[in-house]
């Protein structure tokens, strides 16, 4: 399963949608919408035969990547809580308190960093 992982993320993300459209269904949308949300569906479920086509025809996926930079890894930590502090101006200033320890874990990836030192 390892080799087809991007497969199982894509045909998942369709399976997903289907369920959603079974939401509709049960919730009586009209009928535009069913055949709009089972083309993407289907469209997915097509994606999905595409990337398994792909990844068996292309070489084995890489298991392990090397962050070229040490403070890398605190990027995304650091935009988590960036946007939490954007979403506080409108949702509640109650969201800074889930914003300041995600900043905390992106400044302390900053400085420590993410991968073993090479000596």
């Amino acid at each position: 399963m390892k080799r087809h992982l991007s497969f199982v993320v894509v045909a998942g993300w369709g399976l997903l949608n289907g369920v959603l459209l079974t939401v509709l269904a049960v919730y009586g949308e009209n009928t535009l919408t069913y055949w709009l949300w089972g083309g993407v569906v289907v469209l997915l479920e097509l994606a999905a035969g595409l990337v398994l086509a792909s990844s068996r025809s292309g070489p084995d996926q890489h298991v392990r990547y090397r962050v070229p930079d040490r403070a890398a890894g605190a990027v995304v930590p650091a935009a988590f809580g960036f946007l939490l502090i954007a979403l506080a101006f409108v949702y509640g200033w109650w969201l800074l308190a889930l914003a300041g320890p995600l900043l905390l874990v992106a400044a302390a990836l900053a400085v420590h960093g993410t991968t073993a030192r090479e000596d």
